[in-house]
């Protein structure tokens, strides 16, 4: 049996401003984000089905760093583990 690796996790996020992460709830929850530490953004698969996300990677008031993303498409945020 295979098992994949770091699949996206869809949560709940409170956007600010130009749409960067403030808040986002993860197991249940909130948690305040207090750094951007960097923004990126990938486009891709356009000739079959198109990606187009932004991710964070983001400090959280309980001390730990995680990455997030929003799906440009649907508008869904994902938590995503590297």
């Amino acid at each position: 049996m295979v098992i994949p690796i770091d699949v996206p996790r869809e949560i709940r996020v409170m956007a600010k401003g130009r749409g960067s992460p403030a808040f986002v709830w993860i197991k249940g929850k909130k948690l305040g984000v207090i750094r951007i530490r960097n923004v990126w953004r990938v486009d891709d698969e356009w000739w079959r089905q198109e990606i187009a996300r932004r991710y964070f990677d983001v400090e959280l008031n309980n001390n730990s760093v995680t990455m997030v993303f929003q799906n440009l498409i649907t508008e869904k945020w994902y938590q995503q583990r590297y």
